[in-house]
């Protein structure tokens, strides 16, 4: 259940990251990838960890566990991919 909750949120990131710098004009790419990216990602993270906080409350432990490891990798994997994103088309 871990490994697949990391993968599949993984790849939600990678969905709109891309979908986020390919939707964007020349001119405001970095803009929207300074924005767009960031708000999305600290939502997709804080709703990992809210939705996972849930889950331990009602008593749910195998998917709680998987929700809050999985917002704890993506919040690194997250801003450093805001990072390089922004540096190439900031």
């Amino acid at each position: 259940m871990l490994v697949k909750t990391i993968i599949i949120n993984l790849v939600v990131l990678g969905i709109y990251c891309t979908l986020i710098t390919t939707g964007s004009e020349a001119a405001n790419k970095g803009f929207n990838i300074a924005i767009g990216a960031g708000v999305c990602m600290a939502l997709h993270v804080g709703l990992n960890i809210i939705i996972g906080l849930i889950f331990l409350i009602i008593g749910k432990k195998e998917l709680a566990k998987s929700l809050l490891i999985s917002g704890g990798i993506l919040a690194p994997v997250g801003f450093c991919t805001w990072l390089i994103l922004l540096s190439i088309y900031g």
